[in-house]
């Protein structure tokens, strides 16, 4: 595994930590059952898509085509 890739990961998941830590949510009624998996997984994916593009972008910026040409 090459650091590039250690390092976003990393970052994903320190991403997705803090996330986790954010403001806590209102005690709702269990019987919003379907609703609230719903609700999961469209955060889940508002989640990914964030840390997607946050490791994107640290890839583009720390990318030196040098360096990658000498590893080829």
């Amino acid at each position: 595994m090459g650091t590039r890739f250690l390092l976003a990961l990393f970052l994903v998941l320190l991403v997705l930590g803090f996330e986790v830590q954010g403001a806590p949510l209102p005690q709702q009624e269990e019987s919003a059952g379907p609703a609230l998996l719903t609700q999961m997984r469209e955060s889940l994916s508002g989640y990914w898509d964030s840390a997607k593009a946050a490791a994107s972008s640290l890839y583009q910026k720390t990318y030196l085509p040098t360096v990658d040409e000498k590893l080829r």
